[in-house]
């Protein structure tokens, strides 16, 4: 049975690379440039080491309350954007295992799902990430059927100023339509079940932006939506998204505390920490070890969210102890669909869940709160001990 042979996120990824191309394996793991800054977010996270607490007990709680719902952890779904890149269908599958775990999901403008069906499959668990667009129409339609579709919660992407260069990509050729040459045609015979499905799904589509192309035909839709991206996002933008969308707003790409006491005096919900994982700037900083000043510059009230190399529980609970009201996670589900589809990256999400129950049992810290008020861990020196009061 598939669920009696996967113990953690990287077995899920081995199985993943040999399912997928390696074109497509390549997309999914790259960063910008030769991919520093992604192996920077995970080295951070790895580095960091737990002080413990003992005589505490160990009546463990997860579950977290955030815009006035309650998630099962403090754990959710990262956008990402063409999934069906890594494996047909996977939106569809992260948006209903996120359902059934309780727990966020956020489906990218460049979804290679709509709007409408995944918030179907995530009902009350679905956010959207918006990217915004040089047309009015496209962007303010987008944010309609955001609300149409009974979301409260808009996530505005804003650290994508320009595009970025993937070496990887760049040496494998790939690009979408694909190109039919024969080193990619020998990587699709050697990977027949991703060939396969995605012959049976069609050409990975960027189906949020085909109604405004008026196609659905990959690389004119393709075409249509680089022509049309906006990069270079304002904070006059922010204001004109700020103004149109009444229910919570999410700026997602900040990585210093200025511009987070900026967004929440602009209006944000909520601040999340990211460097796109990795994937726009080569020289960024690992997104943990800017978590601490973004949660200091912002308002205890107001929510700082956090992605980039969470791969184990116990990156939710160090990001947790560092401030961070929700973590996300992109590639690791990723991995867990391409292993082995939705009954995968359910079991991802119990896995990751069960890691952390277990890591906070082990430094006594019994619930989420008790993370963010206690000094939980310090890295490989001393300068990096977290301050705080003890457990009680």
């Amino acid at each position: 049975m598939f669920r009696a042979r996967i113990a953690n996120v990287a077995d899920l990824e081995r199985r993943a690379r040999q399912r997928m191309p390696r074109f497509a394996y390549n997309y999914l793991t790259g960063g910008a440039g030769d991919s520093a800054s992604t192996h920077r977010n995970r080295r951070a996270l790895q580095e960091m080491v737990f002080a413990t607490r003992r005589l505490v007990g160990a009546d463990i709680r997860t579950e977290v309350k955030l815009f006035g719902q309650e998630y099962s952890a403090p754990l959710g779904v990262a956008p990402l954007g063409m999934a069906n890149v890594a494996w047909p269908g996977l939106d569809l599958m992260l948006a209903r295992s996120a359902r059934e775990a309780r727990l966020p999901f956020v489906l990218s403008t460049m979804a290679t799902t709509t709007i409408e069906a995944a918030a179907e499959a995530a009902e009350e668990c679905f956010w959207f990430q918006l990217y915004i667009a040089k047309s009015d129409e496209i962007t303010f339609g987008l944010i309609d059927r955001a609300r149409e579709a009974g979301t409260d919660v808009l996530v505005l992407t804003v650290d994508v100023p320009a595009p970025s260069r993937r070496n990887a990509s760049i040496r494998d050729g790939f690009e979408l339509p694909l190109r039919y040459t024969p080193r990619l045609l020998a990587d699709l015979a050697l990977h027949p079940r991703w060939s396969i499905q995605t012959l049976l799904a069609g050409a990975p589509l960027m189906r949020n932006y085909a109604a405004y192309a008026k196609s659905e035909n990959t690389q004119k839709v393709g075409a249509f939506a680089g022509k049309r991206n906006k990069f270079g996002t304002t904070w006059d933008d922010f204001k004109r998204i700020r103004e149109a969308w009444q229910g919570r707003l999410v700026i997602k790409g900040i990585s210093n505390g200025e511009d987070a006491a900026r967004a929440v005096r602009e209006g944000a919900d909520a601040v999340w920490v990211s460097n796109h994982g990795g994937r726009q700037l080569e020289s960024s900083p690992a997104t943990v070890d800017l978590l601490p000043a973004v949660r200091a510059a912002t308002p205890d009230n107001v929510p700082v969210f956090f992605d980039g190399g969470v791969r184990g529980g116990e990156d939710i609970v160090k990001g947790t102890a560092l401030g961070a009201d929700m973590v996300f996670a992109g590639r690791s589900f990723a991995y867990a669909g391409a292993a082995g589809g939705q009954a995968a990256t359910t079991q991802c999400m119990e896995i990751l869940i069960a890691e952390m129950r277990s890591t906070m049992a082990q430094i006594g810290l019994h619930s989420p709160e008790a993370l963010r008020s206690a000094p939980v861990f310090f890295g490989q020196e001393a300068e990096r001990m977290v301050p705080g009061k003890a457990a009680e």
